[in-house]
């Protein structure tokens, strides 16, 4: 491999193009194409990457991002899978950002990104998609010196055959509901052509980190090391939500945690995660004063994650309704975790604190699509909710009951004072199913999906009944919550449907001081 792809044949002649420039290139890793060409394939030519244990294509990838003098050779052992990979039209890179805390997720509004290996354009539609979503804007300043997206970029030029174009994403702070929101907005643009790279180091161990869990004596390594397999573990069972909350169990200082966990969303049944190298800065230089861990992987799946799993595999609450007793105790879940929320501005809750030794039907613990949503005087005052399976019903109840208070970005979040004049409704949600044609939607009765261009927006069925919508009308709405034009959904547009059980309050005046007694009520 002596060839430079995309890159080199991308250079634009116009005025307009607005490039970030390399931040880091002759410091983190060559400065020159013929130098930094000639590391890259010595480094993939003596990689060794463990042999994939899935089915089907390579779908994403997890690189680490520190100077390639140190973790080239790892990042090398994944990259390396890609030299037999079928043309791409668009790779995303999901990174952490080091240096500027902000919240959501910022993509540069440049043109190009460049390294010493030519330019790489950007995917300006799905950009402008993403945009339309709040959680997703544009913090110049917190890309200028950012390496966590730029250092995969020559790996990716010096590999990946054809024209392709590059979608950054640079993650910022994000609570558990905004992960899976962030993942249902990228997941549609995962198609066969889209590979997905997640650029992260694992444990920063010592006095330069600030993290000094263990004693250093003879056993550091393997200590290390264990602490870094129960992250890798997670990541094997495609568990998210565990990842995170073994973020706040161990306080481990992987800086990619969230880019993972997003990645962990998208990926659906039949994923397979295969560990391909494993390594540390300590093991490198004999000196574990100091040490990073480094971490490739490597996902295959028959279809693109944007196919999702078939419903009736998912393990999903799809046969039939919750009784309801479980549904008038969710309710009560959503109410008591409400409450504990607004008073303590906790913006996550441990289940055992609301629930103690309540116990659960099994229906309530299996995964399944769930809304929260608040009112205050008839009013929209918060809705926020998962249409996919992604957690045990109850956490969801709980997980967007949070959310809907705190984190719905189009309110202020929900004061303690409010809690008297609020009313809250759950909504279980059926398993998501594709139509072929709009005369399969019945308005009032299903939710719908409308999926196009890479954009996504979702009403539920209430919606167009409290706002006395007719069809044309709802799916007009529904085109301009996607940020598409009024008529969008005429055209070769994609549709799924749903159908929910909801559950409405009996009455607004509810918040009392004893959680168990809201629980039992």
């Amino acid at each position: 491999m002596n060839s430079v792809h995309a890159a080199e044949t991308s250079l634009p002649s116009d005025s307009a193009s607005r490039v970030r420039p390399p931040a880091w290139a002759g410091s983190w890793y060559p400065a020159t194409s013929k130098e930094l060409g000639s590391f890259l394939d010595r480094a993939m030519e003596s990689a060794k990457p463990a042999p994939l244990t899935g089915k089907g294509p390579l779908r994403a990838l997890i690189v680490p991002h520190a100077g390639y003098r140190y973790s080239g050779a790892t990042a090398a052992a994944a990259f390396k899978l890609l030299r037999e990979h079928p043309p791409l039209r668009r790779i995303i890179v999901i990174g952490p950002s080091h240096r500027q805390g902000f919240a959501g997720i910022s993509i540069p509004d440049v043109t190009h990104f460049e390294t010493p290996l030519g330019r790489i354009p950007l995917d300006q539609q799905a950009i402008a998609a993403l945009r339309t979503a709040p959680l997703f804007q544009n913090l110049p300043t917190a890309h200028q010196l950012e390496h966590s997206i730029e250092i995969e970029l020559p790996f990716l030029q010096r590999v990946v055959p054809g024209s392709w174009q590059l979608l950054p994403i640079l993650v910022g702070s994000l609570n558990a509901a905004e992960v899976v929101q962030v993942a249902d907005l990228l997941r549609p643009l995962a198609d066969d052509a889209t590979l997905v790279v997640v650029s992260s180091d694992f444990t920063h161990f010592g006095a330069n980190y600030n993290y000094l869990p263990f004693p250093k004596d003879a056993q550091l390594p393997n200590r290390i090391r264990e602490l870094d397999q129960g992250a890798i573990d997670h990541i094997l069972h495609l568990d998210g939500p565990g990842l995170l909350q073994y973020k706040q169990k161990t306080d481990i200082t992987a800086c990619g945690l969230l880019p993972m966990a997003i990645l962990l969303h998208m990926a659906g049944e039949g994923t397979t995660a295969t560990l391909l190298q494993y390594a540390t800065s300590g093991e490198m230089t004999q000196d574990y004063s100091n040490s990073v861990s480094y971490v490739a992987m490597a996902f295959t799946r028959p279809q693109p994650f944007s196919a999702r799993e078939n419903p009736a595999k998912s393990g999903s609450t799809s046969s039939g309704n919750l009784p309801q007793e479980d549904m008038s105790l969710l309710l009560n879940i959503a109410r008591a975790t409400l409450q504990k929320a607004v008073t303590q501005r906790e913006g996550t809750l441990n289940a055992q604190d609301i629930l103690g030794n309540l116990s659960l039907s099994n229906r309530m613990q299996q995964p399944a699509g769930a809304f929260v949503t608040l009112k205050k005087n008839g009013e929209l005052r918060g809705c926020i909710g998962h249409i996919q399976p992604v957690r045990p019903l109850f956490e969801a109840v709980m997980e967007n009951a949070v959310s809907a208070a705190l984190s719905d970005t189009r309110f202020k979040p929900v004061t303690r004072d409010e809690l008297q004049q609020l009313t809250v409704e759950v909504s279980v949600l059926s398993p998501m199913r594709p139509i072929a044609s709009l005369d399969e939607y019945q308005v009032a009765r299903h939710g719908i999906v409308l999926i196009k261009n890479g954009r996504r927006a979702v009403f539920l069925p209430e919606v167009a009944t409290e706002q006395k919508w007719d069809r044309d009308t709802t799916l007009t709405q529904l085109a301009r919550k996607a940020g598409l034009p009024d008529d969008a959904w005429k055209d070769n547009a994609r549709f799924e449907v749903f159908t929910t059980q909801t559950i409405h309050p009996k009455s607004g005046n509810w918040i009392g001081s004893n959680l168990e007694n809201i629980l039992r009520k």
